[in-house]
């Protein structure tokens, strides 16, 4: 019986979700150096998908520890805030600084909206300041 659980629960964890995104994310042309993009699901029903902006602007997304997501429309959100040093042990009482333009903060509210096709999807995120 434990076998079959295990079986079961490694079904539902598989890597397989369909589809892969990448991309890069800029800011008025010029690659961000760090942030987070979220790709959040329009019909709800699947999860949201993160990943970490790394140098050169470039993002991989992940959805529950796997690479990919499922295909279907996403809204999507991109947030870059400034460093705060914090020293080790100790936890700061200071709100980091937003650096992209708040309305980018908001999946329901940038603007920014795609269809995710099975497979590998290279999807650039050009935000604008003004």
């Amino acid at each position: 019986m434990a076998a079959a659980s295990l079986l079961l629960f490694i079904g539902c964890t598989g890597t397989d979700l369909g589809a892969e995104v990448s991309g890069v994310v800029s800011l008025d042309g010029k690659p961000l150096e760090s942030g987070t993009v979220v790709f959040a699901p329009v019909d709800g029903v699947s999860n949201n998908a993160t990943s970490a902006v790394n140098s050169g602007g470039t993002y991989q997304l992940v959805s529950n520890r796997t690479t990919g997501l499922a295909p279907g429309k996403y809204r999507v959100a991109v947030t870059m805030y400034e460093h705060v040093d914090v020293k080790p042990g100790e936890r700061s009482m200071v709100m980091p600084k937003l650096l992209t333009p708040e309305k980018y903060a908001d999946p329901s509210k940038s603007g920014l909206e795609f269809d995710v096709a099975p497979g590998s999807n290279t999807i650039d995120l050009p935000l604008t300041s003004g």
